[in-house]
């Protein structure tokens, strides 16, 4: 839906409240909050009884009312709250916020009446907030649609937030971390509006600065995506917090890839991929928000920390150290100065303990003001816990708001614990704009996310142009989809290995020389021409882990290992005659390297999805993966790779000399293109391994299958 075309939901010029009277508790209070926060239009109430609520007019009947309002607010069953939907939309309403539950999230008969709603809306246009609900608020325009008790200080701010839990909405509303909101959306079961158009909207607005989520789940995750990118086009960030962590359905358990694909795995990479900021808490949530929003982003994690405590210097440091913080060392220009502020005693270093002698009120100052000109320095924090009803809290607060005037570089106070602050010097602080984090995890978590966004914004990738042969590819892929499904009896047909490689040759990803064969003396014959050692390999469309099934042979030497490798493989697998063998591939051997797993599947949220892991024979053991949507650039996939765990054995290990990494990051970016050219007609494709030789020997794709959508479910 068109980001216009929710005005006359979050900024209505009148309202109609349904199921309204003095005995219906949700309708009675969006009726109050309407009269308590001042709505400026009409304001009209909707029930059989006709008796006048909160001060407005009741009407019994949708007929009766004497205009159109723009935006009807539900509080009704079910079924109620269809009869009064279609009676609206008949009127020309032109936005709802549907309050009560019982909908899809109750069974196939909520669901039916969901369904039917969402098809009235789409039919008609018209912006539904919800089923099953808390509403939403715009305070700046006093649109107050929510059926719960809203603050007396509810007060607008930049930050907008959509959130799939109401308690989660109703606590937002009421935090006291000064974090307030353009645009505060509980969007329910998302029937017709889901996340990405509230974002969307809400980025019309040139007013908000920050986009805030939590979220189940994404329900179109195209659309979504697109919306975070022109979040980043306007310097917007977006802090999500994602819940539901379950396991993806697997796209197949044929294959590795979609036997280690989890669902919060993909959702963490590809938000990484496009600079979402992802939080696990709702207290990180806040300090990432409040760090952010005070507009000052450090580019780099060289943070300076003045404290009060060698206990929580230690705590500190050893936080900072666990989640990617740096603590440069002072400069020796800082030092000489900080020398003759300090006592002799006091060690020199970073964090410091300033404490001394406890002169505070002539040495923080001078000592935060000497990290603040320190090169070395970029982000200065003062890390204490603002105890209410002393001395030192004011002194601090004083401290911090001079430094402010002095310096342009980032400034935040870190507690170390989230209880116990003076009130009233936190809020002077941010007042000023110099944010207080409550807690040593999550504090210096959001100091480490805006540090990440920063440096992610500055090396963002334009967007990918597809290679010239892309089309070509995608020719290829449809010739072998529609020659390899013929007679599929509309199931999903895996190609053999040497079918798959002759499609991802295409693309341009090295392949080891081969031959296809039918009898021993083929299979001689090629290995004579491509020159020992070789691999002998079984190929059929139930041969997907060979090496288990005894369907490969590797190292073959000379002419006489190959005679009688062949003969104990046909030996081996003529016992089991379901495998179905068609034929027979004679490989080069390619040396011993470090073994990668490329694979791709179909996200049911994002579409394909490309991903690179360790392979070999334990990939599912080590589930060490990264996943990206498709397409990814080279430089991309170089980031992949530094993602995952096992990524220092491409710098070589003991004996082992550093792999060809530049080869493997453009084997991983050829492939996701092969990824995008074959989307509606794949399932899953993988190539196991990508062996990665050693710097400037490549990387080869030495095993691969694709598993091709059965037809009919191309458009599914």
């Amino acid at each position: 839906m068109q980001s216009e075309m929710l005005a006359p939901l979050l900024r209505p010029r009148s309202i109609v409240v349904v199921g309204a009277s003095p005995r219906r508790r949700m309708a009675r209070t969006v009726l109050s909050n309407l009269r308590t926060f001042g709505f400026r239009g009409p304001v009209w109430a909707l029930h059989p009884s006709g008796e006048a609520v909160e001060g407005f007019p009741c009407f019994r009947t949708v007929e009766d009312l004497p205009e159109t309002p723009d935006c009807a607010v539900i509080a009704l069953s079910p079924e109620n709250t269809l009869q009064a939907f279609r009676a609206l939309a008949e009127r020309g309403v032109r936005a709802a916020v549907l309050l009560g539950s019982g909908f899809a999230e109750a069974g196939p008969s909520g669901l039916a009446i969901q369904q039917e709603i969402t098809a009235i809306a789409r039919d008609r246009g018209i912006a539904v907030c919800g089923p099953n609900c808390l509403g939403l608020v715009t305070p700046d325009a006093r649109a107050t649609l929510t059926g719960y008790h809203l603050p007396g200080d509810l007060a607008t701010g930049p930050a907008a937030a959509v959130v799939q839990s109401g308690s989660v909405f109703w606590s937002l509303a009421h935090n006291t971390r000064s974090l307030r909101f353009r645009y505060l959306v509980s969007s329910g079961n998302e029937a017709v509006l889901t996340a990405a158009d509230y974002f969307a909207a809400a980025l019309s607005d040139p007013h908000v600065r920050l986009l805030v989520g939590f979220l189940e789940v994404v329900r179109d995750g195209e659309r979504f995506l697109d919306v975070i990118q022109a979040a980043h086009a306007r310097s917007v960030p977006i802090v999500l917090l994602k819940v539901g962590r379950s396991e993806l359905a697997r796209a197949t358990v044929l294959v590795h890839t979609g036997a280690i694909a989890g669902s919060d795995a993909i959702f963490r990479d590809i938000m990484r991929q496009y600079g979402v900021i992802l939080v696990e808490t709702l207290d990180e949530l806040y300090d990432t928000a409040e760090f952010l929003l005070a507009g000052r982003w450090p580019r780099s994690f060289r943070v300076g920390v003045v404290t009060d405590s060698g206990g929580e210097k230690a705590l500190i440091a050893d936080w900072g150290e666990r989640i990617g913080l740096e603590f440069p060392p002072l400069s020796p220009k800082t030092a000489e100065r900080l020398r003759t502020v300090l006592a002799p005693y006091v060690k020199l270093e970073n964090p410091l303990d300033a404490w001394g002698s406890g002169n505070f009120d002539e040495v923080y100052p001078a000592t935060l003001a000497a990290f603040a000109e320190d090169p070395n320095i970029e982000t200065i924090v003062l890390g204490t816990d603002m105890v209410r009803e002393t001395e030192e809290a004011h002194l601090y607060a004083e401290a911090m708001l001079a430094l402010r005037e002095r310096t342009a570089k980032p400034l935040a106070v870190v507690t170390n614990q989230a209880t116990g602050l003076d009130c009233t010097e936190v809020q002077r602080l941010r007042a000023a704009g110099i944010p207080v984090l409550q807690g040593t995890e999550y504090g210096y978590r959001a100091i480490a996310h805006a540090a990440r966004y920063s440096q992610w914004r500055a090396s963002a990738p334009d967007s990918l142009a597809p290679p010239s042969s892309l089309g070509e590819i995608r020719q290829e892929i449809e010739r072998w989809h529609q020659r390899a499904t013929r007679s599929a009896h509309d199931q999903p047909v895996t190609l053999t290995e040497y079918e798959a490689k002759q499609i991802l040759a295409r693309i341009g990803l090295p392949i080891p020389s081969e031959r296809w064969v039918t009898c021993l003396e083929e299979a001689l014959a090629a290995a004579d021409e491509i020159g020992f050692p070789v691999v002998l390999k079984a190929q059929g469309p139930n041969l997907l882990h060979k090496s288990d099934l005894g369907a490969v042979r590797l190292g073959i030497s000379d002419r006489q290992a190959l005679i009688e490798a062949w003969q104990g493989m046909v030996e081996t697998l003529a016992a089991t005659p379901s495998l179905e063998v068609t034929g027979y591939l004679v490989q080069r051997q390619i040396p011993h390297g470090l073994e990668l797993l490329l694979g791709c599947l179909r996200d049911s949220t994002f579409g394909m999805v490309v991903s690179v892991g360790l392979g070999g024979e334990f990939v599912e053991i080590w589930r060490d993966v990264v996943y990206r949507k498709a397409p990814v650039s080279p430089e991309e996939a170089d980031r992949m790779l530094s993602e995952l765990r096992g990524a220092a054995l491409l710098a070589g290990h003991r004996r082992l000399a550093p792999r060809d990494r530049r080869a493997a990051a453009e084997a991983i970016a050829r492939f996701s293109w092969f990824a995008v050219a074959a989307a509606d007609l794949i399932e899953v494709a993988e190539v196991n391994p990508l062996i990665v030789l050693e710097e400037g020997r490549g990387a080869w794709a030495v095993d691969s299958l694709i598993v091709l959508r059965a037809p009919e479910r191309r458009d599914g």
